[in-house]
């Protein structure tokens, strides 16, 4: 059940129109008619190779060069291996922590910053594994899951979680398998751009124009993956994860996302208790994320009235 029978009409800014499709490289044609032919020959092995490019969050080379954010310092990321640390905004409120997505870095979500911090909130991100200054070229859903688990654990006052793309995922999975009390101190939840799960950005993304995968192999990736992960794919499930949570959780999605679409936020509207929809026009899947009316939009959400002082502090390294 949802608390709204409808979304509100969308936050427009200048319009967009869908782009074309672009023309397969040469690398991609190659690709695909590769994949096409170990789907005759070989499923298991082509299988492999396609669920490690799809792990892969980095097209090319290793971590970035750290540059510690304007007015942050670091704190500790206890007890995993692959984020030892993030970045901390104090202040005197609880915190808001910021989930960036798949193939992004905590540097997305700094438009947040300043409005947060303005509301009294102290504000805490991470580069996820393999991500950022994280080291590695690929990771899994479960390493990230596990990584926002560690943070919210580390900082022990995270009320407020705003998740990104698939960072909403794992905002959700980490929530669901914290435990009790990290889990109940969470008041506001905003999911941006969020898939419904990650086997729907699985076959998205196995059966768009530059895979066309056949179905041998991606029966093969679901395999090599539920092994990487521990887990089968369908077990990263917003509906699912998120379904017996009371926390309000405020759905932000863009009518035109070239990535995920808007059948997504509908599909998330039918299945989570306490959720609102609210619609943009013309910011796509990533300019979302730097609109105005967005960050004001989630500021009025997350407004302190409804949230808890503390004065728990995390760790500092």
């Amino acid at each position: 059940m949802t608390d709204i029978t409808s979304p509100s009409p969308p936050l427009s800014q200048q319009p967009q129109q869908p782009a074309a499709a672009p023309a397969l490289g040469i690398g991609a044609s190659l690709a695909k008619a590769g994949y096409q032919l170990g789907g005759m020959l070989a499923p298991a092995l082509a299988g492999r190779i396609a669920a490690d490019a799809f792990g892969r969050s980095r097209s090319k080379g290793g971590r970035t060069l750290f540059r510690m954010p304007l007015g942050a310092q670091t704190f500790e990321i206890a007890g995993n291996d692959d984020v030892r640390h993030g970045y901390l905004w104090k202040n005197h409120g609880p915190t808001v922590l910021l989930v960036h997505g798949w193939g992004s870095d905590s540097s997305s979500m700094i438009g947040f910053v300043k409005p947060l911090l303005a509301l009294g909130f102290q504000v805490a991100s991470f580069d996820a594994p393999a991500h950022g200054e994280s080291a590695g070229n690929k990771t899994t859903m479960t390493r990230f899951v596990k990584a926002v688990g560690a943070a919210i654990k580390s900082l022990d006052n995270v009320q407020v979680i705003v998740g990104h793309s698939l960072g909403s995922i794992a905002s959700v999975a980490a929530i669901a398998h914290a435990d009790a009390r990290h889990a109940e101190a969470v008041k506001r939840l905003v999911l941006i751009a969020a898939p419904v799960s990650l086997s729907t950005v699985l076959e998205r993304w196995s059966t768009n124009q530059h895979q066309q995968l056949p179905p041998a192999v991606i029966g093969k990736i679901y395999e090599r993956l539920q092994v990487q992960n521990g887990v089968p794919v369908s077990h990263w499930d917003i509906s699912v994860l998120g379904a017996a949570m009371e926390v309000p959780v405020l759905v932000v999605h863009d009518e035109h996302d070239p990535v995920v679409p808007l059948s997504e936020a509908q599909r998330l509207m039918r299945s989570l208790k306490n959720v609102r929809l609210e619609q943009t026009s013309g910011l796509g899947h990533s300019r979302i994320l730097s609109a105005t009316p967005v960050k004001e939009l989630i500021t009025r959400f997350i407004g302190p009235s409804h949230l808890t002082p503390t004065s728990l502090e995390p760790s500092n390294d």
